[in-house]
């Protein structure tokens, strides 16, 4: 008879994750420029470059309307805020 490893686990409570909607960001009320997606881009690798931390990917996914498949290709034009501060001022 098999001895399952977890029979000793103690589960304390049953969180489940909410959907959050966020909010709509009004893109003419923010500085942007333009960039042009090259192959290999990374939406981390971009805030890197040009917010100073890849954490504030989700900024430019969701300011361009970029959804969790990260559906993005070669050529196509993304705005990228010139301030991360100005986007998080909408939460």
């Amino acid at each position: 008879m098999a001895i399952s490893r977890y029979r000793n686990t103690n589960v304390i409570d049953k969180k489940y994750f909410e959907t959050v909607d966020f909010p709509q960001i009004d893109v003419t009320k923010i500085s942007t420029f333009s960039i042009r997606i090259t192959d290999g881009d990374r939406l981390d690798n971009l805030a890197f470059k040009y917010l100073g931390s890849g954490e504030y990917w989700w900024v430019i996914a969701l300011i361009n309307d970029i959804d969790w498949s990260f559906d993005f290709i070669s050529g196509q034009i993304i705005q990228i805020p010139t301030d991360a501060e100005e986007v998080l001022k909408f939460f």
